[in-house]
């Protein structure tokens, strides 16, 4: 779960969405089967949330998790998570059908009001100011920004430029990083990675632990994983999206094609740097936040939202230690993602250190060809 810097998030989305699929627990949530099933097709004792998709309910788990600051226990019998013996769960239920309730009513069935709206971290609702208040903060002069097209073309030119970039038409990524295994991913297990890019829009992730092997890919058309008993399956829907988006080799270059309307928004301080901030728009998924160095015009960090019925949740990849590759252009060495995918605990985070690039290599396509399953894929 948890790409170079030619394709904009090609480090970061490979390497932290490559365990999307593969990684936690909860793998049947997140199998795409033809009939794609909802919640209560694929779990017992649905009553608030029939008509969620199967895959986003343990997300959705995950939110309350941080939004009430509690663990699974908090609400489900560890014995049996089907049972209604614990009373939190009931006024679980409560809870979220009144915030549907409000956000249909008052907010024209936008996703305004969240769970943590209230929570804030908190089994208890937070009611009441806390202090000591802070002094309102005094107003900041106003900042000239440059346009979104300058930052755009600052970027490219940071990473080597387009004659560069185009010269390159494959990459090979060695690297290491604690990937997420056990229920919701929070048991890190050392891992050397290996990442397969050619152009246009082909993309490989192998994942060698040290007891299994594991892997994921995007064949051009489809984005599929393989698990450590050779069982393959399909991302959901959101996830395919993103994936084609990321496969993109040339995806620093293509990135007005890829967004359909730019914002910048801003100076905010990311990693000790004074960076851009561009909101940027997606003509079918939610908006991206892209922060880019204001002195450098390297991206630092990427946001993306994972919608849930109860909130959205952030994933933010870092991006740092950029260097030239070999062949004039840069790629961050180190990628820090929080959560360690989108689909993890949020508490959990992960860190991918590149030890070696190798550009211009042959690849034969076949390699990124969805393989056979060795197993049915379970419900």
């Amino acid at each position: 779960m948890r790409h170079t810097c030619v394709s904009m998030r090609r480090i970061g989305a490979a390497f932290g969405s490559a365990l999307v699929i593969v990684l936690v627990a909860s793998v049947q949530a997140q199998t795409q089967t033809p009939a794609s099933p909802t919640a209560e097709q694929a779990y017992k004792n649905i009553q608030v949330l029939k008509g969620t998709p199967a895959a986003e309910l343990i997300l959705s788990m995950h939110f309350i998790r941080t939004a009430l600051g509690v663990t699974c226990d908090y609400c489900h019998d560890e014995r049996d998570r089907s049972t209604d013996v614990k009373k939190a769960k009931q006024t679980a239920r409560q809870m979220i059908s009144m915030m549907l309730e409000v956000n249909k009513n008052t907010f024209q069935g936008r996703q305004v009001v969240t769970c943590f709206t209230c929570h804030r971290g908190s089994a208890a609702p937070v009611a009441l100011p806390v202090y000591p208040v802070n002094d309102p903060k005094p107003e900041q002069p106003p900042v000239a920004l440059p346009s979104a097209d300058q930052i755009l073309a600052n970027y490219v030119r940071a990473l080597g430029g387009e004659q560069a970039i185009r010269k390159v038409t494959t990459r090979v990524i060695t690297a290491t990083q604690y990937i997420p295994t056990g229920p919701g991913g929070t048991i890190p297990v050392p891992a050397q990675t290996e990442q397969y890019q050619k152009a246009p829009n082909l993309a490989l992730n192998v994942y060698h632990a040290p007891a299994y092997t594991i892997s994921e890919g995007f064949d051009g058309k489809t984005k599929w994983a393989q698990d450590a008993a050779g069982r393959v399956v399909e991302a959901v829907k959101i996830d395919q999206g993103r994936a084609k988006r990321s496969a993109n080799f040339y995806e620093s270059l293509d990135l007005k094609q890829t967004y359909s309307k730019f914002t910048v928004a801003g100076v905010e301080r990311v990693q000790d740097r004074d960076a851009y901030l561009v909101v940027a728009d997606l003509p079918d998924d939610t908006p991206e936040r892209l922060y880019f160095d204001r002195d450098t015009g390297l991206l630092l960090r990427k946001v993306a939202v994972w919608p849930t019925p109860l909130g959205g949740i952030p994933f933010e990849v870092n991006y740092g230690d950029y260097r030239d590759a070999g062949k004039g252009v840069k790629v961050p060495f180190v990628i820090q993602m929080f959560p360690s995918t989108p689909r993890t605990e949020l508490a959990v985070t992960a860190t991918v250190r590149v030890q070696k690039v190798e550009e211009n290599v042959a690849i034969d396509d076949g390699k990124f060809t969805k393989p056979e399953s060795k197993a049915t894929p379970p419900r």
